[in-house]
């Protein structure tokens, strides 16, 4: 059933694309839309705008951020897929959605490995796990050693099942044998809001943003992910006893399938010009974000290192419970 509808699924937007008198070579002679399958606010929605607002001056034309959320990426990332393979449409994921959600949310409608093609990395972000600046904890040692003490007492909030902030949540519980009381919220930005709040005592965030938080002294960061430190006297992940790829999130262009290939190369072209571009990376740097570009075909070689690696963490998962 799922091998038909997408057979005819194609068929149909190929012969959309086709009758559409869209073989220009003037592209792109409109807009682009990106889809963004996720809240605004969070450190995803934060990136798309400042490189889209740049990029736009490599194309020659807009490049327009469509937020849709819902149902952990898979509203937003279905769009993108059913859309037509023209370059005019385009989806801003990431790791998690295109490699994860297969084995924690698998359904009959898409597969990213078949139906998307990556167009090019925008950067990585390493997590922080995040307490108010005003709360009880002042290093990453003092939440342990309190979690510990209360088992499941201790409330986390999350940005969805299986998402940014649930990921690397789980794998310090798991690794660690620590247990927290995960609350889920909807995206990153909410699940800051909830700590700041008061509503949950730890959360996870990328430093972009909390920069300000962290400045005017309402939030403290106990530890980053990554094997190296990335602020001065703050462990990281690797330092606290988890992997160095925990908290890792690969922020993706993906674009599909049938795109046309000499459109994808236009767009790659426009954001390798992009990495040169002082103002972009200056914008970029303000916000904490490093700009570690890979090009789509530079890129893939990870993902299937990403699918197995997401396929011996479900299955730790099953062997835990």
């Amino acid at each position: 059933m799922k091998s038909i509808y997408k057979y005819f699924l194609k068929i149909y937007l190929i012969l959309l694309f086709l009758f559409s008198g869209f073989l220009s070579a003037d592209y792109p002679d409109k807009p682009i839309t990106l889809i963004t399958p996720y809240a605004a606010g969070g450190s995803n929605d934060l990136t798309a705008r400042v490189f889209t607002s740049y990029l736009s001056k490599y194309l020659d034309q807009q490049v327009l951020i469509k937020l849709v959320p819902g149902q952990a990426g898979q509203k937003g990332t279905l769009e993108a897929i059913r859309s037509v393979a023209d370059g005019y449409t385009m989806v801003f994921t990431d790791n998690y959605r295109d490699q994860l959600h297969q084995y924690t949310f698998p359904n009959e409608y898409y597969d990213t490995n078949e139906d998307l093609v990556t167009v090019a990395r925008i950067n990585y972000g390493q997590i922080a796990v995040i307490v108010r600046g005003d709360g009880p904890y002042e290093t990453w040692e003092d939440l342990e050693n309190d979690a510990r003490s209360k088992p499941g007492k201790l409330k986390i909030s999350h940005s969805g099942l299986w998402a940014a902030l649930f990921v690397p949540e789980w794998e310090i519980m798991n690794r660690l044998d620590l247990k927290f009381r995960m609350i889920p919220y909807r995206g990153g930005g909410p699940a800051k809001a909830a700590l700041l709040s008061g509503d949950v005592d730890v959360s996870m965030a990328f430093p972009a943003t909390v920069a300000e938080d962290v400045a005017a002294g309402r939030v403290r960061i106990l530890a980053t992910a990554g094997p190296e430190r990335q602020i001065d006297n703050i462990p990281s992940f690797t330092e606290i006893g988890l992997s160095p790829t925990t908290g890792f999130i690969h922020r993706i262009i993906m674009a599909p399938i049938d795109t046309p290939k000499d459109r994808l190369l236009k767009v790659r072209q426009a954001l390798q010009e992009l990495q040169n571009d002082q103002l972009y990376l200056d914008a970029m740097l303000q916000m904490g974000e490093n700009t570690e570009y890979m090009d789509g075909i530079e890129y893939d070689n990870i993902r299937l290192q990403q699918s197995i690696n997401y396929g011996n963490l479900i299955n730790s998962m099953d062997k835990s419970k």
